[in-house]
């Protein structure tokens, strides 16, 4: 879960290059469904994500609403979501 983070901001900005077919192929499901929830900006995608710090950095990102970053956790991660969405 530690290296999640890290390997979902990069798939982020890969994103902009790649297309939703491409998502498919991820083995990981919560790594899958941010993938998916940013191609698309749907944030069902994001509610099928597991781990809650996870799920509320999606859709932070998804929703570019602050208030899901205060509900982080993770220090490093909340920080992180403040400090992309404005």
């Amino acid at each position: 879960m530690r290296y999640l983070i890290p390997l979902l901001f990069i798939l982020e900005y890969s994103l902009a290059f790649s297309q939703a077919t491409n998502c498919y192929s991820i083995q990981d499901a919560d790594r899958k469904n941010y993938c998916l929830a940013m191609s698309h900006r749907q944030a069902s995608y994001c509610y099928s994500i597991h781990a809650g710090d996870d799920k509320n950095f999606c859709l932070a990102q998804v929703h570019s609403q602050r208030t899901y970053c205060y509900s982080i956790h993770q220090l490093d991660l909340k920080n992180q979501c403040l400090g992309l969405i404005k």
